[in-house]
């Protein structure tokens, strides 16, 4: 299964843990993330800009959880869906990755609900229909 995570999720996991860490943290083992240049520069420069990380080291965080992803390429050609035009790359990358689910906290993205058969939910829904325990040796 093929899941897109949200940049506001990825900051938050990232920069506080707790719930959107153990949603991506489980997806990182048990399913596919799929992500695309956009999302990712995102989430760097909001890390950057908001919270003082430097540029460098937020990528190679971020990249580590992206070993074995799923990486698109979008065009921008997917406009107007969202109320808030710049969630619609995150529709795209999950439309072109063929992802399943959108992990977001985005209230604008969460009112869709699904989008072309794509479910689009909070990182507690996601634990709580997808969430695995890893696995012990």
């Amino acid at each position: 299964m093929t899941v897109v995570f949200d940049s506001n999720i990825w900051i938050s996991a990232l920069r506080f843990g707790g719930i959107p860490m153990a949603a991506l943290s489980s997806a990182f083992v048990h399913h596919t993330i799929a992500s695309c240049d956009e999302i990712e520069s995102e989430v760097v420069r909001a890390l950057n800009a908001k919270f003082g990380w430097d540029s460098a080291n937020a990528a190679k965080i971020m990249n580590g959880y992206l070993d074995g992803s799923l990486r698109v390429q979008i065009t921008g050609s997917l406009q107007d869906v969202c109320r808030d035009a710049n969630d619609d790359m995150v529709l795209e990358c999950a439309l072109v990755a063929g992802a399943a689910h959108i992990v977001s906290g985005d209230k604008d993205l969460l009112s869709l609900k699904s989008y072309s058969g794509i479910s689009i939910l909070t990182a507690r829904e996601y634990l709580d229909q997808f969430g695995k325990a890893p696995s012990l040796p």
